[in-house]
This record gives structure tokens, C-alpha cells and sequence, in this order.
């Protein structure tokens, strides 16, 4: 392979060393030395030694200096055309060197139009750069995100693709009202394993650490509701014997994929300090305890409903500034039908407490008091019982929504008439 030296000191040696130098094969390299040279003598130069079509477009102007070293004519004219901002668009066997801003200007149509479309429900950026990857030549998408608009630059017909494009993307999410009830039930000598809920409910679920635990064994028990007749006649006979007690009952209107969350207990706070480069700041956090339950939920194309669900049962305190928790809690996923109730439960949970009764003052003596008192240690196991019903409302929130909020009181009900007996609550 022949190898060129170019060295370019004006314009007359240029030309002059091209005329006397042989078409070199187009897979040649040379070296380019070019010292403050207007560029398109210099392309002018290469296209007469290595016989390429170069074509100037309207504003390539300008001189360029470069040191080029062995470079085929392909990559030099690459080269010195981004030394000077240009862009090199290949034509056939030849190359045309055109400016990118007098390009883009001459594309642009003469009928573009202005218009502000307004984004109610997603996020305006999110959508003004898909948009943004829609729009026609010289079209362009501005976002106003503290006003929720989007301004589209287009034709007529670019601004209508991009209008039904919008109606696409930003629909209004669907509202789904979910319905909870929290229950404690307090479990006998034999029940240390929790509430047989096979016996109760069919075709359940019983989970425990290892995979499926057998019966009898401690484990989560999961299982929809098909019937609310046997549920509810176990809780009312439950009832009857004081052995459940209702937590709570929260009811939560939450959008799809969105989480919605309810806390009914306390928050203790507590002092956190903070040292940084010296500098000691303190500031106050909060332990959210008591009754708490996190969900979220989506629909899909069918009407199904898939619930993340974190329920969660808690106490806590704060002593010497440090705060404790003991919680009961389950963090699961599931799909269910409209209006289909889910029962969670194998949460169990043991407290125990002690009492002392005795003479006023003689009991308080140490060691000798011991005479006089009396201690009781009193041990209770309870399981936490958590049923999650999710009810789809209508899009559009129309006036069916009166008829759904009414069949959704319905429906609760069912679970709620196990509940009545006057012992039920204490």
C-alpha cells in the first residue's frame, strides 16, 4: 500500500502538488498537514488527488487547521468537515458537505402550528419526552410542569397525531375502594398452632417457613372467601364466648397503582441527633404504632384486581430515647375479582402479664412481704385475622357511583352481622 505526506502550506501548492501527483487507490493512507486553509479549497484539493465527488453546500465557510496522519480520503474529509461543525451526508460514490443549522431550517414546513395541551393525570415530563420522539420535522414539545401543560409545535397533522397520542397516554386511573377488617381472636390451650381455618373455610392455603406447613402446624394461612356464611357463623359463635374482638374496620379509596395507607394508634417520638463535620444537629422521628395497613392496587384489561397488602398490628415505646417495637405484620401480593374477600391469618401472638394483690404496707416489706402478697402470672395467645375485600368502582364517576357505594355497604355487611352479638365488642 502507498503511503502519501501532504504538507499544505497555501492554496497555490495545494492545487499545484494534486496536479502532479497520480490517483492514488481509494484504500491509500496520507498524512494531512493543513495550516489555516479555507475549507473548501481543501476539499477541492482531495477531490482532484484521490478522484472523489465533494460536493460544498450553501454556507460551508470558513479555514480550518489540522494534523491528519495516515488517514484514507474517506476519513480525512470526515474529519476536516467536523473540524469546521459541518456534516458529510454520502450521495452515491461522492460526499456532500452541508451546514447543520441552514439544513434544519430548510426542512422545516411552512404550516406549523402552536398548541397547549393540557395533561390531567400523568406526569407532564414523563409525557412531553415521548411526545418529543413524535413530533414531525422541525416540531418540537416544551413542558410546563407547575402548570401541567405541554406546548406542541406541528403541523396540522403532526398536532392531531399528537393529540390522539395524548388521550393514549393520559387516562384517568382507576378508583378501587378497599374494605379491611382487622380481627383478634383469642386462641385456647389447644389451639397453640392458630385456628384450624381448613375446617372453616375450603380450598385454603396454609404457608409456612419452609413452603406449604402441614395441618396442625404453625404457618400463614391464606384463602379466598367463596361463601361468607360459614365465616360469619364462626365469628358469631366466637363472639358469643368473648373470644374476638374487632381491631379495626378501615376503608380506603385508593387509584390504581398508587399506594393508600390508614394508621389508627399513636406516634412516639423520639430525639435523633446528628453530627456532621463537627456540626451536632438534632432533629425528632416518629415510630408509627397500632393498627396500620399499606396497600396498593392495579387493575387489569379484565377487571381483576392485584392488591400488595402490608397489614400490621404494633405497639412500642420510648425509653431513655430509644424507641422498641413489637409487631405483628405480613407483607403479601395477590389478585382477587371484584368485590372477592381474601382472608389472611396465622398471625399469632403471646403476651403475658402479672398481677400482685396483698396487704397495704405489709406487703411492700422486702422478703417478708412475700407473706402478705400474692402473684399471678397471666399468659393469652391471640391471632391477628386480616380480610381484605376490593371493590372496582365505575370510571368516569358517575352517578353509578351511589349504586356502588350502596352495594359496597352491602357486601360489607356479610363479614359485619358475625360481629352483633352484644358480648362482640368490649
Amino acid at each position: 500500500m502507498k503511503h502519501l505526506f501532504v504538507c499544505i502550506a497555501c492554496a497555490a501548492c495545494l492545487i499545484a502538488g494534486a496536479a502532479r501527483a497520480a490517483g492514488p487507490a481509494s484504500g491509500d493512507t496520507a498524512t494531512y498537514l493543513f495550516r489555516d486553509t479555507p475549507i473548501a479549497e481543501l476539499f477541492e484539493m482531495i477531490s482532484a488527488r484521490d478522484r472523489v465527488s465533494i460536493m460544498v453546500g450553501k454556507g460551508v465557510t470558513g479555514n480550518v487547521a489540522v494534523s491528519l496522519y495516515d488517514m484514507t480520503a474517506s476519513e480525512a474529509i470526515h474529519a476536516i468537515a467536523e473540524a469546521g461543525g459541518y456534516k458529510v451526508v454520502e450521495r452515491g460514490n461522492g460526499y456532500l458537505i452541508v451546514n447543520p443549522a441552514l439544513a434544519a431550517q430548510g426542512s422545516v414546513p411552512d404550516d406549523i402550528q402552536v398548541r397547549a395541551l393540557k395533561v390531567q393525570y400523568s406526569d407532564p415530563k414523563l409525557v412531553a419526552d415521548i411526545l418529543g420522539k413524535h413530533v414531525g420535522p422541525g416540531g418540537k414539545v416544551t413542558v410546563l410542569p407547575q402548570r401541567r401543560m405541554i406546548v406542541a409545535e406541528d403541523t396540522e397533522a403532526g398536532l392531531a397525531r399528537i393529540e390522539a397520542l395524548l388521550r393514549q397516554i393520559d387516562t384517568a386511573p382507576r378508583q378501587v375502594m378497599i374494605e379491611a377488617k382487622i380481627l383478634e381472636v383469642t386462641l385456647d390451650d389447644s389451639e397453640n398452632f392458630g385456628i384450624d381455618w381448613t375446617k372453616v373455610l375450603k380450598n385454603g392455603t396454609k404457608i409456612g417457613v419452609g413452603g406449604l406447613a402441614q395441618q396442625g402446624q404453625p404457618g400463614l394461612f391464606f384463602n379466598y372467601i367463596s361463601c361468607h356464611c360459614d365465616f360469619t357463623a364462626y365469628l358469631s359463635a366466637l363472639s358469643t364466648k368473648n373470644k374476638v374482638r374487632t381491631l379495626a374496620t378501615p376503608k380506603l379509596l385508593a387509584l390504581e397503582n398508587e399506594e393508600a395507607g390508614i394508621t389508627i394508634g399513636d406516634e412516639l417520638g423520639y430525639r435523633v441527633t446528628t453530627t456532621i463535620n463537627n456540626v451536632t444537629s438534632e432533629s425528632v422521628q416518629f415510630l408509627d404504632t397500632g393498627v396500620i395497613l399499606h396497600v396498593t392496587p392495579s387493575v387489569d384489561a379484565d377487571g381483576r384486581i392485584a392488591l400488595k397488602v402490608r397489614p400490621e398490628v404494633s405497639s412500642g415505646s420510648v425509653l431513655n430515647g430509644v424507641p422498641s417495637k413489637k409487631t405483628t405484620q405480613v407483607t403479601t401480593q395477590l389478585v382477587a375479582e371484584d368485590g372477592q374477600s381474601i382472608l389472611i391469618a396465622g398471625l399469632i401472638k403471646s403476651s403475658a402479664t402479672q398481677q400482685r394483690t396483698g396487704v397495704p404496707v405489709l406487703g411492700d416489706i422486702p422478703v417478708l412481704g412475700n407473706l402478705f402478697a400474692n402473684s399471678e402470672r397471666h399468659g393469652s395467645l391471640t391471632e391477628t385475622v386480616v380480610v381484605i375485600t376490593p371493590h372496582l368502582l365505575p370510571a368516569g364517576g358517575t352517578a353509578d357511583d351511589a349504586r356502588a357505594a350502596e352495594r359496597i355497604r352491602q357486601n360489607a355487611d356479610d363479614i359485619a352481622d358475625g360481629l352483633k352479638a352484644p358480648a362482640a365488642l368490649k
